[in-house]
């Protein structure tokens, strides 16, 4: 018996039959899924937020990290790890958090010349870096050192960060003293997805308003946040945003697990 030689049509048509095949399979296809017997999966999974720390998170931070685990995968490193070829390690993030606010020492809220300007060409090209609190306001040298010629975040960042370290007339920077606050947070910025869905938190009237650590900074960006301090006139920045031509720096003046939605909404918005 000779085998049967397939010949394709002339001008590449496809022969009725095979059509008629096609559209049957499309069709038992179709009715299978809309059965809900078998889900085709259209909707392809969006990737984690691959985030470095570089500091001493709160561990509340870490906890509500941990929780979002869906969201983020985590990587805590000091700064002084970063100091031999930074920009290479932090190309391999999409976030990064900049949170010394725990630090006991000058020497643990201090980044190297080389991280500051790594940092700053992180965030020029696309990166996306938070900043919590008093971090990176001094300038490491070695072993352990600072440099006794800088306390502020421009000396280290140029305009990168969007709140400004004032001196004050005892001759110190307002980000070198924290302020101890009884308030709330509330939302400025109506439209900002930062505080999507929430107004002030606390939310309710009757619960206690926050014991907050923050500065008295001046904001140099995009509002989005206030803290308002209890039974009194007095507000500080809370959040604040500055936005480059491709990347975004957003400053925390708190805390950032203390407020464990405003911060899932952050998550969202840099993912």
């Amino acid at each position: 018996m000779e085998e049967e030689i397939y010949e394709e049509p002339a001008g590449g048509k496809i022969p009725k039959q095979r059509i008629a095949i096609i559209a049957v399979v499309v069709v038992l296809i179709a009715a299978i899924y809309l059965s809900g017997v078998w889900k085709i999966p259209f909707e392809v999974a969006t990737p984690k937020i691959q985030m470095l720390i570089i500091g001493q998170p709160s561990d509340g931070l870490l906890t509500v990290l941990n929780q979002d685990n869906s969201l983020v995968n985590y990587t805590v490193k000091g700064a002084s790890q970063l100091d031999l070829s930074p920009e290479q390690k932090l190309e391999e993030y999409d976030v990064i958090v900049l949170d010394q606010h725990l630090g006991g020492t000058f020497y643990e809220h201090s980044v190297s010349r080389q991280l500051g300007e790594a940092l700053q060409n992180y965030v020029r090209t696309g990166g996306k870096l938070v900043v919590v609190m008093d971090s990176g306001i001094y300038r490491s040298g070695s072993e352990g050192t600072i440099s006794s010629d800088v306390a502020n975040w421009e000396a280290n960042f140029a305009d990168l960060i969007p709140v400004d370290c004032e001196t004050g007339v005892d001759g110190i920077g307002s980000c070198q003293k924290a302020v101890f606050t009884s308030g709330r947070i509330k939302r400025v910025d109506l439209s900002h997805k930062i505080m999507s869905g929430i107004e002030i938190a606390p939310l309710n009237p009757t619960m206690p308003p926050y014991s907050l650590k923050n500065f008295d900074v001046k904001e140099t960006g995009e509002v989005v946040a206030i803290i308002e301090e209890e039974g009194a006139s007095k507000t500080f920045p809370a959040i604040v945003e500055k936005k480059k031509l491709l990347g975004k720096v957003i400053y925390f003046n708190y805390d950032p697990a203390i407020t464990p939605g405003i911060w899932q909404n952050t998550l969202e918005y840099l993912r």
